[in-house]
């Protein structure tokens, strides 16, 4: 009999940090340009973001990298959606995200398979 994983707060945090993510660079896409072509930008960002993260970083993922690579890998993501958003008129937020996502993954590390 397998056993499930728990989910702890933790792990909470970090799920909200990547929806967070979402929501950033969507709204950075639409600081950098007017109209549909900044919500459209903004998706895009999104969508990439995703696309990334479900290859390599996703738990049920058959490339899912091994730390400390994907915790590189996700600061990384961290820290360039923190430039689109400061590019899209949002630095604050970005970097405040960048910094909290960053030690909030950083406390996942050891426990993380």
């Amino acid at each position: 009999m397998t056993t499930q994983p728990t989910i702890g707060a933790r792990d909470l945090i970090a799920f909200a940090c990547e929806l967070v993510m979402l929501v950033l660079l969507v709204a950075a896409g639409h600081g950098m340009a007017s109209g549909w072509r900044g919500w459209a930008l903004g998706i895009f960002l999104a969508f990439v973001a995703i696309g990334i993260w479900s290859q390599w970083m996703a738990p049920t993922s058959a490339r899912r990298l091994s730390n400390p690579q994907r915790f590189i890998a996700q600061v990384m993501l961290f820290a360039t959606t923190a430039l689109y958003a400061a590019a899209g008129g949002l630095a604050w937020w970005g970097i405040g995200f960048a910094v909290f996502a960053t030690a909030a993954f950083a406390s996942r590390v050891r426990t993380d398979p």
